[in-house]
């Protein structure tokens, strides 16, 4: 038997609580005698685990768990309040759990169905304490966007920090920027995201832009403030004297966006926070008879499946979901491993993927 299935063993049973009672490995005797092995096998094997941060070696007493080693269950927590309400996060999952169980661990998602602000408060709330109840490892958590979710997701925070489980944010922060949370984040690069469709749209001959903002959402979402941040910073920087417009009514809101349409400073291009809203968007312009991207260009975030099929299809940003997720597990595990490291905080690029809610001015 080699080294390497002792390691893989013996962890299995440190996540069976085989040791958990004293704390205390059998002796190097007894672990050659159960192995089949020779003590220098069994001590490569006992080094690695050490390594791990599973083991210490007290002099004189034999071998014994770590902090770390006592709650060794092999549960990662992936925590997305929202899950159902955007198709990538499925992808996010299936990847998280396809690298979980390369390494031994088990993933639990946890979200919410409910619908009223007070029950999704009290459902996640519950969820989450048993995740950590539960002796997870570590947690992937994806805050709420929304601004008046602010406290309940610095209050997930909290309860694992209280808990001693490390945590890694994907996606967002849970405090609005240009601020940053202790936390480590994996996240796509959205200032940069905003300034590639600045220039796409800059090079495509439109000099009004807006950025749309759901009525009520203003800067609610801290992503959408960071694209349209990079919008706005790029136009400045190619002298579009026009700058950013931000708009703050509904996709659906025929009235509201026809006044728009009528007024002297109507766009000649649209970005919206996602994809779901661009569609929403061109249909609303569709039924004012408005033609994308010849009246009006719109452009989306996501790349969701959603924005191939519109009629045009968006023009977006792609986000690299199985990246992120992986980035995020990684991340996670060196968390565990380094539970006092500095906070990290990576941001990815992702694609501008152009397509027909865009093109070319005529001269």
């Amino acid at each position: 038997m080699k080294a390497r299935e002792i390691v893989r063993r013996l962890v299995k049973d440190i996540m069976a609580g085989a040791y958990s009672e004293t704390g205390k490995l059998p002796s190097e005797a007894a672990l050659s005698d159960a192995f089949g092995v020779s003590r220098m096998t069994l001590r490569g094997a006992l080094d690695e685990l050490r390594r791990q941060g599973l083991i210490e070696k007290r002099n004189g007493s034999g071998s014994f768990l770590t902090k770390r080693g006592c709650r060794r269950s092999g549960l990662i927590g992936l925590v997305i309040p929202d899950y159902e309400s955007y198709e990538f996060f499925s992808e996010i999952k299936k990847e998280t759990e396809r690298l979980a169980a390369r390494l031994g661990y088990r993933v639990a998602l946890v979200f919410s169905n409910e619908q009223k602000h007070e029950s999704l408060v009290r459902d996640i709330r519950r969820k989450v304490r048993e995740l950590a109840v539960g002796r997870a490892e570590g947690a992937i958590f994806r805050p709420f966007v929304s601004e008046k979710m602010s406290a309940t997701n610095k209050e997930i925070a909290s309860i694992f920090k209280h808990a001693e489980i490390p945590v890694v944010l994907i996606d967002s922060d849970i405090i609005m920027p240009p601020n940053r949370s202790s936390c480590d984040l994996v996240a796509v690069n959205n200032v940069n995201a905003g300034r590639l469709i600045a220039d796409h749209l800059h090079d495509c001959g439109y000099r009004r832009i807006a950025f749309l903002m759901e009525r009520g959402k203003p800067f609610a979402n801290a992503n959408w403030s960071n694209r349209l941040f990079g919008l706005a910073g790029e136009l400045a920087l190619l002298e579009c004297e026009e700058g950013v417009r931000k708009l703050n009514f509904s996709p659906d809101d025929a009235r509201e966006l026809g006044r728009l349409l009528r007024s002297r400073s109507r766009p000649e291009a649209v970005v919206c926070g996602n994809d779901e809203q661009a569609v929403r968007l061109a249909e609303t312009l569709a039924r004012l008879g408005k033609r994308v991207p010849d009246d009006i260009a719109v452009v989306g975030f996501d790349d969701i499946a959603a924005a191939r099929l519109a009629n045009p299809p968006l023009t977006t940003i792609s986000q690299p979901v199985r990246k992120l997720a992986a980035t995020a597990f990684k991340t996670l595990l060196a968390r565990i491993r380094n539970p006092e490291s500095e906070p990290r905080e990576i941001l990815l690029d992702a694609p501008l993927i152009v397509r027909r809610s865009t093109a070319a001015k005529e001269a």
